[in-house]
């Protein structure tokens, strides 16, 4: 016995000589639909005589905004951003929430257009990982939704914070080298930048210690980039930099004895440029960087390094929006004191890194 056929609109349009949409629109219906009550009556009568069965078609679920932490990252480029994001997202997904990466390029219109989503769509909060540029709309924002610095100290900002100084860190590594005998070294850096705090402070730091110990702070010198690439997301802008200004700087040598690096990749850049070049670390020059990210434990590179607590700082700060969130919620934030939690930082000394070598 063959089988009955499936009643479709197709054949309730045919039988009631209207179009096959008119039918869906008006056994769904629709709202904004203009059909006569003759039609509309027509068309459900001779569904039922045919047997047809209306089945509501799914609609798709809005994706609730509010479990989503957006991160502000300037860059991909180097480990330090990319294990900071997983750290926070791991976080995150512990607690039953997403993340969204917004990659800025330290761009303020892009800043102002995250921000803005994030406003609009009442995120569940905001993590930046670098100095803001759209520091208005950030001040604006406070006490409206949960904000969290990870940074070198800023007073201009009303956002918690979790603080490394930076000076710290470049005390730490001058005091490295000159407990291995080192007077004249080069700290090798992207653009110093009024925004660029963490390089600026480093710097400051080893100039401090310098003179602390009776030197010229001009005994360290600085081969700095001049601006900042644009290029950053397709090329590795840090490692070029330390590779590039070190093969400078040997074209007429003024006896340095150890670089530091501004950060990990600057530094293997250092590192590959002093090899490139017969010279051997660390027995003819002693490098070091900053950030300890994973590539600096590597056997083969085996970089002196200062570590700045990045997966402490990625967990905690999705802590400190979770407090700030239970505030906003329960109306308790109004006067609430801002957190600003310090981190401190420690050295790890590696093979990079030795005493100067008597010539």
């Amino acid at each position: 016995m063959k089988e009955k056929k499936k009643v479709t609109t197709r054949d309730i349009a045919r039988e009631c000589f209207v179009s096959q949409s008119a039918v869906s629109m008006i056994l769904s219906e629709k709202e904004g639909t203009h059909f006569s009550p003759e039609t509309r009556k027509l068309v459900k009568e001779t569904a039922r005589k045919l047997g047809y069965e209306y089945t509501p078609r799914k609609t798709r679920k809005v994706t609730d905004m509010k479990s989503v932490i957006l991160i502000m990252c300037p860059s991909l480029a180097t480990q330090y951003y990319t294990t900071l994001v997983q750290t926070i997202t791991g976080k995150a997904q512990k607690m039953g929430l997403c993340t969204l990466t917004a990659h800025t390029d330290r761009s303020k219109e892009r800043e102002e257009y995250y921000l803005k989503m994030a406003a609009d769509n009442s995120f569940y909060g905001v993590i930046y990982t670098y100095v803001p540029k759209a520091q208005k709309m950030l001040n604006h924002l406070d006490g409206t939704m949960p904000l969290v610095l990870i940074n070198d100290h800023n007073p201009e900002l009303k956002m918690e914070l979790l603080e490394l100084d930076s000076k710290k860190s470049g005390a730490m590594i001058a005091r490295h080298l000159l407990e291995l005998g080192h007077k004249k070294i080069a700290y090798v850096t992207t653009p110093l930048s009024k925004m660029e705090l963490p390089r600026r402070r480093r710097l400051l730091g080893m100039q401090e210690e310098w003179e602390k110990a009776g030197l010229d702070a001009s005994f360290i010198k600085v081969l700095c980039e001049e601006k900042e690439d644009r290029a950053l997301s397709s090329g590795n802008q840090y490692y070029d930099t330390g590779f590039r200004l070190t093969r400078k700087y040997f074209e007429h040598p003024e006896g340095i004895t150890a670089f530091a690096g501004t950060n990990d990749f600057v530094a293997i850049g250092i590192m590959d440029a002093i090899t490139s070049l017969g010279f051997r670390i660390p027995k003819d020059y002693s490098v070091c960087g900053f950030d300890n990210t994973l590539v600096a434990s590597f056997s083969g590179i085996s970089l002196t390094s200062i570590d700045h607590c990045i997966g402490e700082k990625g967990e905690y700060a999705v802590t400190m929006l979770e407090s700030q969130h239970n505030s906003l919620r329960l109306k308790k934030n109004k006067n609430k004191p801002l957190i600003r939690l310090e981190y401190e930082p420690h050295l790890i000394a590696r093979n990079s890194t030795g005493p100067v070598c008597k010539k």
